[in-house]
């Protein structure tokens, strides 16, 4: 049959009733402390991680915005030296080095895009080797 100690057995063990029962509170109490702080841990660093990847997506934007700019740029000098050697000019020097710096221009638009568009790229790539995996005991 099921041998099921009688209650005054139950009250011997250990280092007294009261006295293991306050043990037993302590350790719970202390392991609640560590869950908290582990969990506090965690949460300062993914909000680290989300700063960490806006600053990144702010640069990106920036990086874009310069490179719309000068190809705004490029655009109204390579427009303005098209149409100044259509209507007058016969000379190509000047001209030449107009659309050649309108092309520069074009080129350091395109590596900063394409840079942006990486660093976009990584965040979405690294997202999921960052994570933690919770600790849990």
């Amino acid at each position: 049959m099921d041998e099921r100690p009688v209650p005054s057995e139950r009250a011997d063990e250990g280092s007294g009733g009261a006295d293991g029962r306050e043990h037993e509170a302590d350790e719970r109490e202390a392991a609640l402390d560590s869950r908290e702080k582990a969990v506090k841990a965690k949460e300062s660093a993914h909000e680290g991680r989300e700063q960490e990847t806006q600053a990144i997506l702010d640069a990106a934007d920036e990086r874009d915005e310069l490179a719309e700019e000068r190809d705004a740029v490029a655009d109204e000098r390579d427009k303005a030296a098209s149409l100044h050697s259509f209507l007058r000019d016969d000379d190509y020097g000047p001209v030449h080095k107009a659309r050649l710096s309108a092309g520069m221009d074009r080129s350091d638009s395109k590596g900063d895009r394409t840079s942006a568009a990486d660093d976009r790229s990584k965040l979405t790539q690294d997202g999921p080797e960052q994570s933690e995996p919770d600790d849990e005991g």
